[in-house]
């Protein structure tokens, strides 16, 4: 049935009781670390303190009772009701990275409606602005009156002070919680977004930041972890309302998250000989001097590119069931001859690639990996220079 027609009675249901929960919820942890004077919760892993998330999932328990299960960790956030019957199981996974005044949600459910009804608002009055992205499928929104699509992968604004109801297929989505209480100075920016898309060139890069911040979490240490709300706030500002000013603060995350595209666009384009400045200027949405100056630090574009290529290629020939001549490793990643890698090759890495794969086959792998991103390249690096 279309969101449109699901959607039309729920008005009825802001003010249904969603059923109580006698353990630990989301909404629980969402009001006791976001409000509180709290620290993120670290973990000494014998490197440094590290972040740590807590995690909950239905999938160990028997079919029959994993939609109850969810039901109780969102018991005093959303009303759940999914699309299918409960002796089929529900299948679903949550993770919560949680710092001070923010957190990032990880989760992965089959279908779904999900209500944030009136009764729940005056039981937990919680309101904190919710940046959620939908993975691959298509989000139905419903905010007080207004209803929309919401495609895969853009961002969209809500409440939880306020009546919401949303529904999906099977996916995975990201949401980024920020509490009013610690940052109401932006309370004017995101207000004006709630209900809404960030279907804009910034919100596209505010969903690759959010996904930036996932994959980098889990190894922040104490430091960064105390000055990343400020820093993800700022981006968020810059990104749903730009402005000089504000584009200004948030500069350095706007940079770390271009940088952290292009990377991945290098990865990706490895063995392509249209890989270059004209590719990543598509890529990134940028003009050519822009993404010079972006990759100035890292040595220029073509000297970046050029060492995520010899890379890789120190990684095939330290693999000994590798059997390719250097001479095809070269070709492969668009290297002018065998000669220029072999000597790219050892100017970077002080040694040759022939040495490099005899090593290997003798059963003595070299440790070089792959190429370090530089301060200006990463979250923790960008966090210490704020």
């Amino acid at each position: 049935m279309p969101f449109r027609r699901r959607v039309d009675g729920l008005r009825k249901l802001g003010d249904v009781a969603a059923p109580a929960t006698s353990h630990l919820s989301l909404a629980k942890i969402e009001t006791r670390e976001l409000d509180g004077a709290c620290k993120p919760k670290l973990l000494d892993c014998g490197r440094g303190y590290v972040m740590k998330s807590v995690r909950f999932s239905t999938r160990e328990l028997a079919p029959p009772r994993q939609l109850e299960a969810w039901r109780d960790w969102h018991a005093d956030s959303y009303e759940v009701t999914p699309f299918g019957t409960a002796d089929r199981g529900f299948a679903g996974d949550c993770e919560i990275w949680k710092l001070d005044g923010v957190a990032l949600v990880r989760a992965s459910a089959p279908p779904l409606r999900a209500i944030r009804t009136k009764s729940l608002i005056r039981r937990n009055p919680t309101d904190h602005w919710v940046i959620a992205i939908g993975e691959r499928a298509t989000t139905g929104l419903m905010v007080e009156s207004d209803r929309m699509s919401v495609p895969a992968g853009v961002p969209f604004v809500v409440s939880l002070g306020e009546f919401s109801a949303s529904e999906r297929d099977l996916d995975s989505r990201l949401q980024l919680h920020i509490t009013r209480d610690k940052f109401n100075a932006i309370a004017p920016v995101l207000d004006a977004a709630r209900g809404q898309t960030v279907s804009t060139p910034l919100g596209s890069l505010m969903a690759e930041y959010i996904k930036l911040l996932e994959h980098q979490l889990p190894s922040l240490g104490d430091e960064d972890a105390n000055t990343l709300p400020q820093a993800v706030v700022a981006m968020v500002a810059a990104c749903v309302a730009p402005s000089a000013d504000r584009m200004t603060t948030a500069y350095g995350q706007i940079n770390a998250t271009l940088k952290d595209k292009a990377r991945r666009c290098v990865l990706r384009n490895l063995r392509s000989h249209r890989l270059g400045p004209t590719l990543l200027c598509r890529e990134l949405g940028m003009s050519r001097s822009s993404v010079y100056r972006l990759l100035e630090a890292e040595g220029g574009v073509a000297h970046y590119i050029q060492r995520h290529r010899l890379a890789e290629g120190f990684a095939q020939l330290n693999d000994p069931s590798n059997t390719k001549p250097v001479v095809a490793i070269a070709d492969e990643l668009g290297m002018a001859d065998s000669s220029s890698f072999s000597r790219a090759f050892r100017r970077q890495f002080g040694i040759s690639p022939t040495d490099v794969r005899e090593a290997a086959r003798a059963g003595i792998p070299s440790s070089v990996t792959r190429p370090r991103r530089g301060d200006d390249g990463s979250l923790g690096g960008l966090l210490r220079r704020l």
